[in-house]
């Protein structure tokens, strides 16, 4: 029962009586920006927090501006960082950023080492202290450790903004305005852990790949255009030209049409009593599971890649995990995607694979329907797979709405 104003005079106050009032009792909170919503069972990025981010991304970290130092990088992040406790697709692209900031530390690191005799002493100090006996060794070398963090975070030298870490900017200066038609709003089903409604399986060789799931009655082939085909190791001895595309991406690239098939299956036929069901991805590629669940860093095609597949999980319904398994293990995903082409009299001639033979060989696949990817979904990954561009948050979200593939039979 409320009795009335503290009188401080007669005792001191120990509430903050400001932030006490707009205490209130009701299903929605906000925290640090993010707004918890126990009723929708939803949490979401507050309005005020995502204009506080533009302006962030506007001002300080402008189009034109081409450099930075570490400690600004780390206030971005900072910043960034917040945005996935409201949107779960916002984790695969911060990986990404956390790579560019990754590198001017270490390079900080190497600049204070050779310019800095303050920096020189607290490093032989740490390794003088590591072999001393005294009691108080540890407190002095978690003192220098401190001090030698603090030198390399707050040191002015000024790096070159990558090519990678200008386009991961533009991806959040496109997705925060009002009119982005991004939602900043998460099911909390797509962030805890859950028990998968469908398992997926999937794998990729130099020339193709293929994918499959019997829970949702889906499979799936592809034969890898010759102009992707011949940037690959069967052509191309190394990535000197940085133009090689590796098994690592193509097993990703499995990764994403596996999504989309699971997306069409899920959308086709939805679970009535899971609107937002989770799919667990299973791959024989050790890279394809970290892009999957964390996102690329080495890789510029997969980051391209990595981008785009944050824009296909931005509002979607349906949730991925993923998981690693032994390549012998993954039997059928491996035969699908290396499926021959059947003979042809000439190369004009139509492209066909002996599709039933493979039913044969595993008879489990024959009440499966086939997905077809849509060609403007292919011709998005053609393309960022053989030239730098990548589409807009705008026309991925216009590629799901026309639907990102069809099931037949």
């Amino acid at each position: 029962m409320f009795t009335g104003e503290p009188d401080e005079s007669v005792r001191q106050n120990h509430l903050a009586m400001n932030k006490w009032r707009e205490t209130v009792i009701s299903p929605q909170d906000i925290m640090l920006g993010i707004q918890v919503k126990t009723r929708a069972l939803a949490v979401a990025v507050t309005t005020d927090y995502r204009h506080e981010t533009l302006a962030l991304i506007t001002t300080a970290w402008h189009p034109r501006r081409r450099t930075f130092t570490a400690q600004q990088a780390q206030e971005l992040v900072g910043k960034l960082g917040r945005l996935s406790s409201g949107a779960h697709w916002v984790f695969h692209i911060m990986s990404h950023i956390y790579t560019s900031i990754a590198y001017a530390l270490r390079s900080n690191r190497v600049y204070l080492q050779g310019a800095s005799s303050e920096f020189k002493e607290l490093l032989e100090n740490i390794e003088r202290k590591k072999y001393a006996k005294s009691d108080n060794s540890a407190k002095h070398i978690n003192f220098a450790l401190k001090q030698l963090a603090r030198s390399v975070h707050h040191c002015k030298v000024e790096y070159v903004i990558p090519p990678t870490m200008l386009a991961e900017i533009a991806f959040f200066r496109e997705a925060l305005p009002d009119n982005s038609g991004v939602e900043w709003e998460t099911p909390i089903a797509l962030i805890i852990p859950r028990t998968p409604v469908a398992v997926q399986y999937g794998d990729s060789c130099l020339e193709g790949g293929g994918g499959y799931s019997l829970k949702l009655r889906f499979w799936w082939h592809l034969e890898f255009p010759i102009e992707v085909v011949l940037r690959t190791l069967i052509h191309k001895r190394n990535n000197d030209d940085g133009k090689l595309i590796s098994i690592n991406v193509l097993e990703f690239l499995t990764v994403i049409i596996n999504y989309a098939a699971a997306y069409t299956a899920l959308t086709q036929d939805p679970i009535e009593d899971d609107p937002n069901p989770v799919v667990l991805n299973i791959t024989d590629n050790t890279s394809a599971l970290n892009w999957t669940l964390h996102g690329c860093k080495k890789s510029m095609i997969g980051r391209r890649l990595a981008r785009f597949f944050c824009g296909l999980l931005i509002g979607s319904h349906v949730g991925i995990n993923s998981e690693w398994i032994g390549t012998e293990e993954n039997e059928i995903a491996d035969a699908i995607s290396r499926l021959k082409q059947e003979s042809k009299i000439s190369p004009t001639d139509h492209v066909t694979f002996d599709y039933s033979n493979l039913q044969q060989q595993f008879p489990q696949l024959k009440d499966c329907r086939f997905f077809q990817p849509s060609q403007e979904l292919l011709s998005s990954l053609w393309e960022i797979l053989l030239t730098e561009k990548f589409p807009s948050l705008k026309q991925i979200a216009q590629l799901k709405q026309n639907g990102l593939g069809k099931l037949i039979g």
